[in-house]
């Protein structure tokens, strides 16, 4: 009897360690700053990453995955060029 219930713990605990192992292998889903212009995104020799946002001039870690951001600007899109100064067209010279 007493071999019974060793043998029912020792199945137990192997079926718990086998869910903790699984759930760590499960893949996680990127967070939207890995595509985003404003991101400094650090990848680990450990499969581990670092994100660091830029936006605003200041480096902010972010440590959680985030579904949305306000400030987001896709990698993919060309950038957008702004004009500087005060003089929207020059004039011809004469």
């Amino acid at each position: 009897m007493p071999f019974f219930f060793i043998l029912v713990l020792f199945r137990l605990v192997l079926s718990a360690t086998r869910a903790v192992r699984q759930k760590a292998r499960e893949v996680k889903a990127e967070p939207m700053c890995v595509r985003c212009t404003y991101a400094q995104v650090q990848h680990g020799a450990n499969a581990r990453r670092a994100i660091f946002c830029l936006f605003g001039g200041a480096v902010r870690p972010v440590e959680l995955d985030v579904l949305y951001c306000t400030a987001f600007q896709s990698r993919d899109q060309p950038m957008r060029t702004r004009a500087i100064g005060f003089v929207r067209e020059i004039a011809p010279a004469e």
